[in-house]
């Protein structure tokens, strides 16, 4: 079977490591299908921008932060407590920020675009948008379905960081359990926590130090006609303070794109359910730049 990959996605890859990267796509690939979920290894320039962007989020100062907050397009800075993954009176026990390359441009005269942690940020989603493209690719590859168009100028990267406050007695979840409204989420924590709930079973995800989760969400499972199960997933509320940060790349179709169900060969229009999900979780309406 001939794989089909987007030029743009692996012309930034070593030539020596795409033979391996390509195995490990489709070995990724075919997990996501099969379970929802899987894991892929990064190279070091991601691993590199990954740690970057952790150890440099304390230097942003909350007026930076303040400054660089656009809620109307889900981009910046946002404080504790601003979402949710099931009811609005229980938040997300974490803060977070998050980067649109599709709004970046407007964004340029704001201080915080010239800090090392804007430039990691930065560096870490071209790489892990080519990436995602790549297995996007492999799975439409797998159901003979083509290449989906523009997903990095739909897609974006968020941080969460969950301090001190994570703790809490009288909840299980810092975040609780839910499914992502996306294709496709990559998720790389830097401590224990995240756990994939199959029924009433918690299964702990642990991860080396060069690799990512990677999680199906609602928009793939409606994409596939089912055939790709969500990964019903959470967080755990720590039992004592602890600085835990997790960045995940969500990864979204372009809303203008008429697409073919991978079983039912039937066209679909994703546009309306991917605003929706995003709302579900206490977020604005998507905007277009």
């Amino acid at each position: 079977m001939t794989t089909h990959v987007s030029h743009e996605a692996i012309v930034i890859i070593c030539h020596e490591e795409r033979e391996k990267m390509m195995s490990d796509i489709k070995i990724c690939s075919e997990s996501v299908i099969r379970t929802g979920f899987g894991i892929l290894s990064l190279d070091q320039g991601l691993v590199q921008s990954y740690n970057e962007i952790i150890h440099q989020y304390s230097s942003i100062g909350t007026a930076m932060k303040q400054a660089f907050s656009f809620a109307e397009e889900t981009d910046g800075f946002f404080p504790f407590g601003a979402e949710y993954s099931q009811h609005e009176d229980h938040p997300d026990l974490c803060e977070r920020f998050c980067y649109w390359p599709a709004h970046a441009a407007r964004r340029a005269h704001h201080e915080v675009v010239n800090t090392p942690f804007y430039t990691a940020a930065q560096e870490y989603e071209v790489k892990i948008s080519a990436l995602s493209t790549l297995l996007m690719d492999s799975i439409c590859d797998e159901f003979g379905a083509p290449p989906l168009d523009a997903l990095r100028s739909s897609s974006y990267l968020q941080l969460c960081v969950y301090g001190a406050q994570t703790s809490s007695p009288d909840r299980q979840f810092a975040q609780d359990p839910h499914e992502d409204g996306h294709l496709l989420s990559f998720i790389k924590p830097n401590e224990d926590g995240l756990v994939l709930v199959r029924g009433s079973s918690l299964e702990p995800v642990r991860l080396l130090k060069n690799e990512v989760a990677v999680l199906a969400g609602s928009l793939l499972t409606d994409l596939s006609d089912s055939a790709i199960p969500a990964a019903y997933h959470a967080v755990l509320a720590s039992e004592r303070p602890a600085g835990r940060s997790s960045l995940i790349y969500f990864v979204n179709p372009d809303p203008e794109q008429v697409l073919t169900g991978f079983r039912r060969k039937q066209p679909i229009h994703l546009g309306h359910v991917t605003n929706a999900r995003h709302v579900s979780f206490g977020n604005r309406p998507l905007q277009q730049a």
